[in-house]
Order: C-alpha cells, then structure tokens, then sequence
C-alpha cells in the first residue's frame, strides 16, 4: 500500500471517530441537561429548551393573571382575580409531573434521537389548589353589581278586553342562592385546568380557517374581477362587523381567562307559574260568573256590581266556591253610606228658595239599608251565576209598624211629594208629583204653653178617619173628636179643626194646638184623600 492513501484512510478514520465523539457528546449533553427537547409540546404549547420550573414559573403567571367575568342582561356584574377566588397552580406537583416527563424523553440516546426527530407532544391536567372558604367568601349573590329583581308570580287578572279572567304570566326574577352560583362557577373555572391543550388546539383551528377562507375568498373576488370586486367586499366588512357586535358580551375563554353569562337556571323560580293547573283551574271556576251582573235600584238612578270587582271576592277551595264575607260587608257599608238618607244631615230648599238644614237627630225620614240583611241576599246573588236587578233590603218599617219613606229619586227621596209647614208663616203646603197640589193657612202647637209643633222631617205614620184624640193630664187632659187624623211624630199629626174659625197669622201665639197642624176642615180632607203612610212632613220655622 502506498504511503499517501494509508495516511488518507487513516485521516478519515479520524473524522469519523471526531464527528462521533461530537455526536455522542452532544447527545449526553441534553440527556444531562435540564430542558425539554427541541419540538416538545404541553397541551399544544411549544416548551422546546425550556426548564421544568420555567415552564411552571410561565403557566403560574398565567394562573395568577387569570380572572373571572360574569354578565348579565350583556352587562357586567362580577370580576376577579382567580386568585382571589381561592384558586393557585400547585406548582410543585405541576414541576415534579414536567421533571418526570422532561426525563422519559432522554432515557437513552436512542429515545433522544427519536424525539428530536419526531417531536414529543403530552397532555397534562394543570394541578391547582384550592382554598374553599376564600371561594365561599367571595362568591355570593351580594358581590354581583346589578341589584336582585324579585320574582312575580303568574296571577289571575281581569281583561277588560274579554270581559273574563285572564293568567297574566310570572315575571322571572333574579334572585339565586349562594350554593347554586358557587357550584356553577366552580363547574366553569375547572376545566380551564383540564382542558387547556384542547383550548388552544382549536383556538389555533380556528385561526387557519379563518386565514384559509379568508385567502380563498380574496382569490374568488380577484377572478372576478372589476365590477363585482367592491360590492361583495363591503358585504364581507359589513358581516364580520355585524359577527363582531353579536359576539360582544358572549361567553368566552382565553387561557385561564373567561367570560360567562350567569345562566337563567340559576334563578330561584316563581312559586306560581301560568301553567299551574291549580291557577288555572281556579280561573275557569271565575269566569263561569264573568257575565253576572247586581244592578242596585235607586229609583231612576242604579248601581251595578260587575264581575270585575265582585271576581276578587271569590273564594275557591278544591271545588268549591264561596264569597268573602268581609268583602261584601265593606261594599254594602259603602252603598249605605252613599246611598242612606235617613238619620243624617238634610238640607231642604223651601218653597220660598231659602234652605233649611236638618241635623240628623231631627231627619226621621228615608231610607236605611239592612247592612246584615243586604250582605246575606248579595252573597246569594254573587253565587246564583244569575244577572240581578233590585233594591237594596231597607228598613221599610218602624218598630210600630209604620213606614219610614215613600219614594225616591237617587239621593231626593222627597222626589217631588212631601207637606211643607212653616211654623213661622203659619202656612202649609202639598206638592205630589213634583207639583203643588194644595196649600193653606194652619194653626200649629200652642208656643206659649210650650206645646209647639216638632220640627223635622218625619214620615206620615197613617191615616184614621174618623178619630179620637187624647192627651194631657190632670186639668189639661183632653179628648177631641175629628174627621180627618194624619199622624207623623209622637201623637202630633195633621187634622182637621172643625171648631176653629181662625187659620194663620198669630193664632198659634195662646190660642195654638197641643202640637198639632189644625187644618180647615175642607182642605184636611183634600188632604186625607190624596196622600198616603210614608209621605214626608218637613217642619220648620
């Protein structure tokens, strides 16, 4: 062998061992060193020459600046650290768990060269701590922002529209409970721990198909050309706006970031909701009285008691129906107060214009409703389903029997019949039917024997002819026979004075009646037969 190709073998004898001890050097050198591979991977992350504890240093910053946003109604209402949440990276179980893997990649140099070749990709849950009384304490229905609406419960209502029940629907509130917020928060802020990788796969998915159809359609726009090139590209701008605008306020998750939308679920429900069968029911059972009417009569005025505001008055229990009594007792007691003409204040305008005012005590005629009675017969005519017109129940009769009014008119239940006396004319007169109908000089009680005639206004108790009246006692007792007797208030009466000559002027002043209204004979007749018990006498000075 030559000399010159000996040295030529043996000089590449030489490279070869340099280059594979340089080989094997390098190789022991990240089989020693304390970083992962080139193209290593943690949960889609590149962490290529990155040590244990730096890969936990960067994935503990990122924990400590995640935070928690909720919404509601688009508007944010809760924000915080997720350390102030109580939640941390248990960073040296996270940096044993890398140090464990970072060691599998470089067991021997045949393993190395395989993952510098190949690459090595893993996935691993982010173990975290968790303080559960820091979390309760900051996660409570007062740390939202927007004030707590109360729930409003379906209810039965009156439609003006259909004259019938209606449900009008519940109004969801927002109030929740402390326990649900917190279970539902805590399934939301989990998996930012689990579920990192497949994040930030899809984030970066979801990031080439927006640049590969975003390059597909700028290629379609420039085969089209000219014309047809600024009208589909404004369409374009105008979606990804109209996409972006949609998208604000949505749910969203970045890193250990999120944005959430507390769900409706969370909210305490109505106790009544409109499809209750019970309320439902309970509105069918209303509506089979939603066309009964009581009209009350007042003579030519009325009073109607509709559905709409007797409906509220029903009572149901399973299939019964029943009327609330208190209910119907404070109607009747606001028709009598309204409608009673009997024992108040009257004013009465005489036949010379002036007015008159009686105080109750002295205004003995008209109309009284039997609160008790009336409340009984209402009752009966809520529950009969049938329309019903009447009077109220009055008292139609005194403890003697006699009658306390005559007619009515609405609130003038003199309606155009009643005798006028005027103690200080000295003077009578009789309107029926709104006309006068007779008129005359009287002679009324004796005021110097301290027998004048009451005043007031009293309902003619009856009529009697003929009649004997009696009174007085010892020297002044007294028994007259007349013709024509029209009694109205403690034995004083109108009748007639067959023996009396004089009428009006002052014949009352010594030479008066015992309180009577003496009457010429002639019209105490007149007026006997055209006037009936319960006429009014209005008396007055």
């Amino acid at each position: 062998m030559k000399k010159g190709i000996f040295f030529g073998i043996l000089v590449i004898i030489a490279v070869l061992a340099s280059a594979a001890g340089a080989g094997a050097y390098y190789i022991g050198s990240l089989q020693r060193g304390n970083a992962f591979l080139e193209g290593t991977k943690l949960n889609g992350r590149d962490v290529s020459g990155q040590t244990p504890a730096q890969v936990t240093a960067g994935y503990a910053a990122e924990v400590e600046g995640g935070e928690v946003v909720l919404q509601e109604d688009g508007k944010e209402v809760f924000r915080a650290p997720l350390s102030d949440l109580g939640y941390s990276l248990d960073e040296k179980t996270f940096e044993d768990s890398l140090t464990k893997f970072m060691k599998s990649e470089k067991v021997d140099s045949k393993t190395i060269m395989h993952s510098l070749v190949n690459g090595n990709t893993f996935s691993l849950d982010i173990p975290y701590s968790f303080a559960e009384e820091v979390f309760k304490k900051a996660v409570t229905k007062k740390a939202l922002t927007a004030e707590r609406k109360e729930n409003v419960n379906a209810k039965i209502v009156y439609s003006s529209k259909s004259g019938k029940c209606e449900i009008q629907p519940e109004v969801q509130g927002t109030k929740l409970h402390d326990r649900d917020l917190r279970e539902w928060l805590k399934g939301e802020i989990e998996p930012l721990f689990r579920t990192a990788s497949s994040a930030e796969e899809k984030k970066a998915d979801k990031t080439a198909k927006e640049e590969s159809a975003a390059e597909a359609a700028t290629a379609e726009a420039d085969q089209d050309g000219g014309d047809k090139g600024s009208a589909p590209r404004q369409d374009q701008d105008s979606d990804q706006k109209e996409k972006a605008d949609k998208s604000k306020g949505q749910d969203k998750t970045e890193g250990f970031s999120i944005v959430r939308t507390i769900p409706a679920s969370l909210y305490i429900v109505p106790d009544v909701t409109a499809s209750n069968e019970r309320l439902q029911k309970k509105r069918d059972m209303l509506n089979q009285y939603a066309d009964e009417t009581v009209t009350y009569i007042f003579g030519g005025t009325t009073e109607t008691l509709d559905f709409k505001t007797f409906m509220n008055w029903l009572k149901i229990r399973g299939d019964e129906i029943s009327v609330r009594e208190e209910k119907v007792a404070e109607y009747v007691g606001e028709l009598a107060e309204k409608y009673n003409t009997r024992y108040r204040d009257r004013v009465f305008t005489t036949t010379w214009g002036n007015e008159v005012t009686f105080p109750a005590g002295l205004n003995e005629y008209g109309y009284t409703i039997l609160e008790d009675q009336e409340a009984a017969q209402l009752s009966q005519d809520i529950l009969s389903g049938q329309s019903v017109e009447r009077e109220p129940v009055y008292l139609s009769y005194n403890d003697w029997g006699d009658p306390c009014y005559l007619s009515r008119n609405g609130m003038d239940d003199l309606n155009g019949t009643y005798v006028e006396v005027s103690i200080g004319a000295q003077h009578m007169w009789y309107y029926l039917n709104g006309g006068l109908f007779l008129e005359s000089d009287v002679v009324t009680g004796d005021v110097t024997l301290d027998q004048g005639t009451a005043t007031g206004v009293f309902p003619l108790a009856f009529k009697e002819s003929p009649a004997t009246l009696k009174g007085g006692e010892g020297k002044k007792k007294y028994t007259t026979k007349v013709q024509y007797w029209m009694p109205f208030y403690e034995g004083q009466g109108l009748h007639d004075a067959w023996w009396k000559t004089v009428f009006g002027g002052e014949e009352y002043k010594g030479n008066g009646s015992h309180g009577c209204v003496n009457l010429p004979s002639s019209v105490a007749e007149t007026l006997y037969n055209n006037i009936v018990p319960g006429t009014p006498i209005v008396i007055y000075y």
